[in-house]
């Protein structure tokens, strides 16, 4: 058993506290006015408190003291929110969701007037083209950036170093920019995304027979999840119905859109997101033409291609019907072919047995580029003729 020294010394803090608590207590007696200042009628004002001050607020030109305003307070508030979709909106249930969304019939497959114009027109040297603009995408640029982190999920564990290359944005830029200019269309773009613009409406895709066939349709059942469980909900907007062309311009009729992909989504929620920014582009021009109506004279037909690097996903919409507020009645109708890679591109895989240290490029397929010309002859009178 040890024993240790008793220190018997005083906790000199504990003692100030002590003596500061019992001499430094001093009373706050009430303050005396002398009566004569009373009978004057003298305003004492108490020393002990604060006169108020009016809140200083900073010059309203100085950026920083800049408040951004409350949502009540922009000029296109509105009491009821509006759903939004952007090109950062994933729908995760792809197009079951979006059928519903779009009360829509989606077939899988491309419209019959459109594969029939498979191979009708050949460019020279086409396969050689494309080889190259491949090329000149994945390697001969000269853009050296730092690329995001490297995630495989056949090995989720695996640490991969800094890679620097080309950005997969700029891969995807390249590839659709020199594959436009084999045709030379009329383009009109935009930050990241094209538009391919027409004189005349792109034909219907399907008959009135087909049309009325949708009536007995049933559209898909998400029930207990909301289709509009991925959209975000704002309340700030307005319902201009823009197709951010002119009108009275030659080339006012959207032909072809184009989104590049640089997330990580599968072709089911791309084509899902392509067939919802068909829709909008779709209805604008809807109502750009008739005006506010539910039943439209005609049907509205767009197309949407987005893409990535190697894979292109198409979508085909018929807008042949406005009335939203039920499923009753007829069906708007959707074409999507997914999963169409024009080359495939092989990452490095250091873990495997037999590592693969370096990138390379394999199969390359030119019918998908046939496809992509079919698209953008859609509506040519020429190839038409024979057309639905």
């Amino acid at each position: 058993m040890k024993l240790t020294q008793a220190l018997c010394k005083r906790s000199m803090p504990y003692e100030w506290k002590k003596l500061m608590d019992r001499r430094l207590n001093f009373p706050d007696y009430p303050a005396r006015i002398p009566q004569i200042l009373v009978d004057k009628g003298v305003k004492v004002v108490d020393p002990t408190e604060k006169p108020p001050q009016e809140r200083w607020y900073p010059p309203v030109d100085d950026p920083r003291f800049y408040k951004h305003p409350k949502p009540e307070e922009y000029v296109n508030y509105n009491e009821d929110p509006a759903y939004v979709c952007t090109t950062s909106t994933c729908i995760h249930e792809g197009m079951r969701q979006v059928a519903r969304l779009a009360k829509t019939q989606v077939i899988q497959g491309l419209p019959s007037s459109v594969d029939r114009l498979i191979g009708t027109v050949k460019i020279p040297q086409q396969n050689l083209l494309l080889q190259r603009y491949i090329m000149q995408a994945q390697r001969w640029n000269t853009t050296k950036e730092r690329l995001p982190k490297r995630i495989d999920p056949r090995k989720p564990g695996w640490k991969f170093g800094v890679q620097y290359g080309i950005p997969a944005k700029l891969q995807a830029g390249i590839l659709i920019r020199n594959m436009l200019r084999l045709y030379k269309p009329v383009v009109v773009r935009g930050m990241s995304e094209w538009l391919i613009t027409s004189n005349k409406a792109l034909p219907r895709f399907a008959d009135e027979e087909t049309v009325d066939t949708t009536v007995n349709y049933t559209l898909p059942d998400l029930f207990p999840i909301a289709p509009t469980i991925d959209l975000h909900v704002d309340h700030n907007y307005t319902l201009d119905h823009n197709t951010g062309l002119k009108s009275g311009i030659s080339h006012g009729h959207p032909h072809t859109i184009f989104i590049t992909d640089v997330n990580h989504w599968n072709h089911d929620q791309r084509m899902a997101r392509s067939l919802l920014f068909s829709l909008g582009y779709a209805i604008a021009q809807a109502h750009r033409q008739y005006g506010n109506v539910t039943k439209l004279p005609e049907p509205v037909c767009t197309q949407c291609v987005s893409l990535d690097h190697q894979t292109l996903n198409f979508v085909f919409l018929q807008l042949n019907t406005l009335a939203f507020d039920n499923d009753n009645g007829i069906k708007n109708i959707a074409w999507v072919d997914g999963g169409n890679h024009l080359f495939q591109k092989i990452l490095s895989q250091p873990w495997m047995p037999k590592a693969i240290r370096d990138e390379r490029l394999e199969d390359f397929d030119p019918a998908v580029f046939e496809k992509l010309l079919a698209v953008y002859l859609n509506g040519v009178p020429e190839l038409m003729s024979d057309a639905v």
